[in-house]
């Protein structure tokens, strides 16, 4: 059973779940930057990704995050700041969050059992883990669309929430940030059965509707 694969998981598979994870965020940052016409710093990130350890014992992701916001949106930027951008930010990342968190739910996995993220007042720490490396996802259309004065009013909010529908690569392939989350989630699952950490990561593209073929 899922559940049980999942309840039982190791420290030392969770530290190298944890460390695919923070990989592929860091990379896909970078990738954001670099898309961004920010190619020095894009180059500096994807030093960083290589250098992230088991369990990110450095707390590498940390240290990317306050090297990668002011780089992409300017320095003085804070994601505590009164910005319009970081309203879209967390308006974007919780819809993401909420498809990760259905896709738990329909392949039988318990979203509040977290592999990095453990907090007993959070009911979603597994989303909240595997959300990483869709985050810059939507660094890049809020970058590409937003404004510090602008508003979240419902035109912004659907471009956000057409996010679910890019383009993004998966395993090689490309597929919509929907169907990316679900092949992600399937391979947390044949990970835990077969007890090998092979997660099928998302891969940042230029913002891009995914076509149906």
């Amino acid at each position: 059973m899922p559940r049980h694969a999942q309840l039982s998981l190791t420290l030392p598979a969770k530290k190298r779940f944890w460390q695919q994870l923070v990989t592929a965020k860091i990379d896909n940052q970078a990738e954001c930057l670099a898309l961004c016409g920010k190619t020095q710093e894009a180059a500096f990130l994807h030093s960083r990704a290589r250098a992230v350890t088991s369990g990110d014992k450095d707390n590498l992701e940390a240290a990317a995050a306050a090297y990668y916001f002011p780089a992409l949106f300017g320095t003085g930027f804070t994601r505590s700041a009164d910005d319009g951008r970081n309203a879209a930010l967390n308006y974007g990342y919780a819809i993401i969050r909420g498809s990760i968190a259905r896709s738990l739910a329909v392949h039988g996995l318990l979203p509040v059992f977290g592999i990095h993220h453990e907090s007993s007042m959070n009911a979603f720490n597994l989303a909240d883990d595997l959300i990483e490396p869709f985050r810059p996802l939507i660094d890049l259309l809020v970058f590409s669309s937003f404004r510090p004065e602008d508003e979240l009013g419902p035109d912004k909010k659907r471009l956000l929430f057409g996010a679910l529908n890019l383009d993004i690569l998966s395993d090689s392939q490309h597929h919509s940030t929907a169907y990316a989350i679900d092949r992600l989630v399937q391979s947390l699952l044949r990970s835990l059965d077969e007890k090998q950490p092979r997660l099928l990561l998302p891969e940042l593209l230029a913002l891009e509707q995914h076509r149906y073929e």
